[in-house]
């Protein structure tokens, strides 16, 4: 029994390699859990912070390009409307434009405008700007149109977004015959 008993003795008084824990340092596991905390919390702010950034950096980058495609829309739906120059409309905003000398800007009415519609954001204008009668041949080519004097226009369409500072001012060029006066 003895031998049982001093088994039972060596296995309590077995004696282990780690310290003892020390009183002192309770606090120590406190400290470094906040700085830890604020840490993470610092970071998941800056994260958050970043993501909303690149929220309206999407956003902005969203408008400006419909800015765009609603200029160039605009420009295209007024190009196609003077090159199937039919009506007397058509021959007014030219003959206009001629009236006011060069790099006179006529405006084209609102209610003309291909891109209006009620959930349209934009706020737009399109104005024709005459450049001149004649322009000095490039590199040797000579531009024109047969069959009499051609006279040179500017199709200037500005698309903004109202308080935002996003736009897109797009402009193409026209040549034409001299337009037909209104009778």
């Amino acid at each position: 029994m003895k031998q049982k008993r001093m088994q039972k003795n060596r296995a309590v008084t077995i004696k282990s390699n780690t310290p003892a824990p020390d009183r002192k340092q309770g606090g120590a596991v406190l400290i470094v859990c906040l700085v830890m905390l604020t840490i993470l919390t610092i970071i998941g702010i800056g994260t958050t912070t970043d993501i909303s950034f690149q929220s309206n950096m999407v956003r902005n980058s969203q408008l400006r390009l419909n800015a765009f495609n609603t200029a160039l829309s605009e420009l295209n739906g007024q190009y196609r409307r003077l090159d199937n120059a039919a009506d007397a409309s058509t021959e007014n905003l030219l003959n206009e434009a001629l009236d006011l000398g060069e790099l006179g800007e006529a405006p084209i009415p609102a209610a003309d405008l291909t891109q209006t519609s009620a959930n349209n954001p934009f706020s737009q204008s399109v104005t024709i700007v005459y450049l001149g009668k004649e322009i000095k041949p490039v590199d040797g080519e000579e531009v024109g149109v047969e069959g009499g004097p051609t006279y040179y226009f500017e199709l200037n369409s500005i698309v903004e977004l109202d308080n935002t500072g996003v736009g897109s001012n797009q402009t193409i060029g026209i040549t034409q015959l001299k337009p037909k006066q209104p009778e």
